[in-house]
């Protein structure tokens, strides 16, 4: 009988102790275990003896659970911050094929194989900080990173295409400083003006606010353009632009007008990225931006807008001081189509900015340009290009086609 009580009073206490140990960490079920064997020593049920043994053992087993739990702690620590690092890097870019053809009054046909590729990593080490530095191919034109197929099988350059650091100083205001892309610190409708390759250098400044309107947004900036070891006048650009974006509804629209304000420009300071076509360096340029649309348009799932750009030199001496464009596209975000024409006088802006494949980047051009892309997967985009111009002086014709392979990553 008294082996009998042993026997149920000991399987008793085992199963209370299995049940504590699954609803509670192993330190504490040996605690509740302590207690149980303490009782059934002081109830003479087990001798000190078994009492000891069984004491080490949960002891040993506690120490066991303890360091299972603190390496399992350490890796989910390891893995949250590894899971914190990946969150604060971003790295992007795309890697083009192109194929050309081109073809000039007076000048041979051209047919080339193009390559395009862009890589960049953007940070995010504090709260409100971002730090982003980027590489693409191509040479020291600041308006192309297109690398041809020649010169037998021969490697091909990369370049610092951009590095940046950028503070969101409240919600509102961001300022910007390094080299870095024109968007979201200067909106235009189109590249009548700005080569969409160039990120400028310097600094700037974005403030936003939203009202029952829409959002009314000031930027503004002070970019270098060049700088000699051998002159005191550097070349710079300073500019202001205020504009606001309306929504309502289906409808959209934005507008805005901008200020650009050169200093000491001219072919002396600005060496190699000049251009052709202008005859003053005299600029100080008044510039307006617009587009108007709708979403769902005519009940489609296409997104339609008109939009256009307009340029005056006011500073320029000469009558060849204007320029504007303008256009349309329709997109259902799988197929899009876009259309713009430009006509730019000699002197409207600086020859070294506009769309590079608009007759050579010159000024004094006009004419025609129709896009097409077709959203193959997500990530990758067909794309056609057509530009029909020619110069307003002496009428050559230019005609480029491009027909483009886009992956973004």
């Amino acid at each position: 009988m008294f082996i009998k009580t042993r026997i149920i009073t000991f399987c008793s206490a085992f199963l209370l102790t299995a049940m504590s140990m699954a609803s509670t960490p192993a330190w504490a079920v040996n605690e509740t275990m302590a207690n149980l064997l303490s009782i059934l020593r002081d109830k003479g049920s087990i001798s000190q003896d078994e009492y000891n043994a069984l004491m080490n053992a949960a002891n040993a087993e506690d120490e066991q659970a303890k360091k299972a739990a603190d390496k399992q702690m350490a890796e989910i620590s390891k893995m949250q911050e590894s899971s914190s690092w990946a969150s604060k890097i971003k790295i992007k870019g795309d890697m083009r094929l192109r194929y050309q053809y081109q073809n000039e009054d007076g000048k041979i046909s051209r047919e080339r194989g193009r390559i395009r590729y862009r890589a960049g990593i953007i940070a995010k080490p504090l709260d409100r900080f971002e730090v982003g530095a980027g590489m693409a191919s191509g040479g020291s034109d600041p308006r192309s990173t297109n690398q041809t197929f020649d010169s037998a099988f021969s490697t091909k350059g990369l370049q610092l295409d951009y590095a940046y650091v950028k503070y969101d100083v409240t919600d509102h205001f961001t300022a910007i400083g390094g080299k870095f892309g024109q968007k979201g610190f200067l909106w235009n409708a189109t590249d009548l003006m700005w080569d969409g390759d160039i990120n400028p250098e310097g600094i700037s400044g974005a403030y936003n606010f939203s009202n029952d309107l829409g959002n009314t947004f000031l930027y503004g900036g002070l970019w270098v353009i060049n700088e000699s070891s051998s002159s005191k006048d550097d070349p710079f650009l300073g500019y202001v632009e205020l504009g606001h974006k309306f929504s309502s509804g289906d409808l959209f629209a934005t507008i805005a007008g901008t200020y650009y304000g050169f200093s000491d420009l001219n072919a002396g300071n600005i060496g190699a990225i000049a251009g052709t076509g202008n005859t003053d360096s005299q600029f100080g340029i008044l510039g307006v931006s617009w587009e108007v649309g709708s979403k769902n348009l005519f009940g489609s799932d296409m997104t339609g807008s008109l939009f256009g750009d307009y340029v005056n030199n006011t500073d320029t001496s000469t009558k060849q001081n204007s320029g504007y464009a303008f256009g349309g596209k329709l997109t259902n975000g799988t197929w899009t189509l876009k259309y713009i024409y430009a006509d730019l006088d000699a002197n409207a802006v600086p020859d070294f900015l506009p769309d590079s494949d608009r007759f050579d980047g010159n000024t004094n051009v006009r004419g025609h340009e129709v896009i097409a892309e077709y959203n193959m997967f997500k990530n990758v985009i067909l794309g056609l290009d057509y530009y029909k111009t020619h110069t307003k002086g002496t009428s050559i014709d230019q005609n480029i086609l491009q027909a483009d392979v886009v992956v973004k990553f």
